[in-house]
């Protein structure tokens, strides 16, 4: 039986590593003859000076250097985009870094951590960024727009200026309006946290005791696991976060590879399915995450606190021991500053918990002897 049980889990190994492999072929073949290399991907992609894409370049690495000309639209997604060369259509960007400093022949669309222009934006610019900067040699050849937490803005735009921002700082020139709105961030007071941390706490309560009443072996075996297994639900904990992070970019790549494996052979229905099928499944993976860390996490570790600290011993003192566990919870996670390394710790604890308390039990067979007889 052991036997059959590894084949069988061998054969799906395979199964998926063959699928990988045949899909990812097929791609390949994609890029290399159909699509003529518009679809790149890699640790760092250039398109050298003396280099010109005809069409559009869908672009996602480490690293994206247009150095050359991209005749259509620019779509690409990486750590760093640098454009010094010519984008002869539309850009959209999602990056850690976006520095342009070459020409771009219609819209940009950005969203990065810091963008800085000292190119041209032939029509409009988009851009979402925690510091933007528009340099001296920047154009906007239309309308402007930006949410940013701090934007320098020394270059000319041609149209309008629409933006919210922490710290506006603009020498440069606009030629039609210019509406922008500075949000002035106020730390919070100490009545702020407060009322903060009553209204988390009622939330808490009103959820994990839901679940106390009607199933109360969700809250009362992690609880009791964090306990017996401090260490080992923290080990566990780290490792949940992790699958769970590597799980999603799998859901997404899976569903990438047959997408354009199965649009190659023409079964275009499909490719709609495939995707909306992923974006569902990653959906609900991220809604059972985000509620057992932020509702899950604390009821399990304030319930293990209230039972270490509760003497009583009656019916209600798994009530007392949550309702008690999770005001220290609250009020240990509502510090300034430590506050919230306590909180990451409180997640990884009670995920650990949740996921050792989630193994079948192993039940031990008792054994009858039965007495010899002798004759």
């Amino acid at each position: 039986m052991a036997h059959s049980h590894r084949r069988r889990r061998r054969l799906r190994w395979l199964g998926l590593v063959a699928l990988f492999v045949v899909t990812g072929a097929t791609v390949a073949v994609a890029q290399d003859t159909q699509l003529g290399g518009k679809i790149q991907a890699g640790g760092q992609i250039t398109i050298s000076a003396d280099e010109t894409i005809d069409g559009d370049l869908y672009a996602s690495a480490g690293r994206v250097l247009i150095e050359g000309t991209v005749d259509g639209d620019l779509i690409v997604g990486a750590g760093q985009v640098t454009i010094s060369g010519e984008v002869g259509g539309d850009v959209m960007a999602s990056a850690g870094t976006v520095d342009i400093s070459g020409e771009v022949v219609g819209d940009a669309r950005v969203a990065a951590g810091q963008s800085t222009l000292s190119g041209s934006i032939g029509e409009d610019l988009f851009v979402a960024s925690g510091l933007t900067t528009i340099s001296d040699s920047g154009e906007v050849g239309e309308d402007l727009v930006f949410g940013s937490g701090r934007m320098a803005m020394n270059g000319t735009v041609g149209g309008d200026v629409l933006g919210v921002t922490g710290d506006y700082d603009r020498q440069g020139t606009v030629a039609g309006t210019e509406n922008v709105t500075i949000r002035e961030v106020e730390p919070p007071t100490a009545a702020d946290r407060i009322l903060d941390a009553i209204q988390r706490l009622i939330s808490l309560l009103l959820v994990a005791a839901l679940f106390l009443w009607l199933a109360p072996r969700y809250i009362e075996e992690p609880s009791s696991m964090l306990r017996q297994r401090p260490l080992a639900s923290l080990g566990i904990g780290i490792a949940a976060v992790i699958a769970f992070a590597v799980v999603v970019l799998l859901v997404i790549l899976v569903a990438t590879l047959l997408a354009l494996g199965v649009g190659l052979v023409g079964l275009d229905d499909l490719v709609g399915a495939i995707i909306f099928t992923a974006l569902v499944t990653v959906a609900v993976l991220s809604f059972l995450f985000f509620l057992a860390a932020v509702f899950g996490a604390p009821a399990w570790v304030g319930m293990a606190l209230g039972n270490i600290a509760m003497s009583l011993d009656s019916p209600a003192r798994r009530w007392w021991a949550l309702i008690i566990g999770l005001i220290v919870v609250v009020a240990l996670t509502s510090i300034p500053v430590v506050g919230g390394w306590i909180g990451l710790l409180v997640v990884l604890f009670g995920l650990g918990a949740a996921v050792l308390s989630l193994r079948p039990r192993r039940t031990t067979a008792t054994i009858v002897e039965t007495p010899a007889v002798t004759s």
